[in-house]
């Protein structure tokens, strides 16, 4: 069986709930479809943005990126707040407060990795825009936003989530 590791955990986790995680995936490949289309487009876009004003927003790839974000943001949260039993019970029987919100982070940034992966797939697939202006830097600026971005949230909100009693947590979880 091997030593456990928290990548070895979180992967359990994934899969024992794995309809819950399968969904996760796919929207977070469809996220990160619009999350590589809005960084590639701010990108090239020629047009000076002005962010004050609504009409010049709705029409600039700012909006992707926003809503994209604010996606991202909405689904780490909500996976983190399902987990409240499993971090009370870690919590209960003595895990210390680091090794909990790392494992939880873990497993958020293996979700989204994989949905990544299927939006790398899927912008294969369906591209957009000009094909010879997509760049491999694309990829990796919108990689790097989305995990700190995603570590940030996860780690932030999991590390609220272990200030709450490990009994009380349990309670909630069932």
């Amino acid at each position: 069986m091997g030593r456990i590791t928290y990548l070895r955990f979180a992967f359990s986790l994934f899969t024992r709930d794995w309809i819950t995680s399968a969904l996760h995936v796919v929207f977070s490949a469809f996220f990160g479809y619009g999350f590589v289309y809005g960084f590639f487009a701010a990108r090239t876009e020629k047009i000076s943005s002005d962010l004050s004003s609504i009409e010049l927003f709705l029409k600039s790839p700012y909006l992707v990126l926003c809503l994209s974000g604010l996606a991202f943001i909405f689904m780490t949260i909500v996976r983190i707040m399902s987990r409240s039993g499993d971090n009370g019970i870690m919590m209960a029987v003595g895990g210390n407060r680091n090794g909990v919100v790392f494992l939880q982070t873990m497993e958020v940034w293996l979700i989204h990795g994989i949905g990544f992966v299927g939006s790398i797939l899927i912008s294969i697939l369906l591209p957009f825009g000009n094909p010879e202006l997509v760049s491999f830097l694309d990829y990796l600026g919108t990689i790097l936003l989305e995990i700190l971005l995603i570590g940030a949230i996860a780690g932030f909100t999991a590390f609220l989530y272990t200030l709450i009693d490990p009994y009380k947590s349990i309670r909630r979880g069932k």
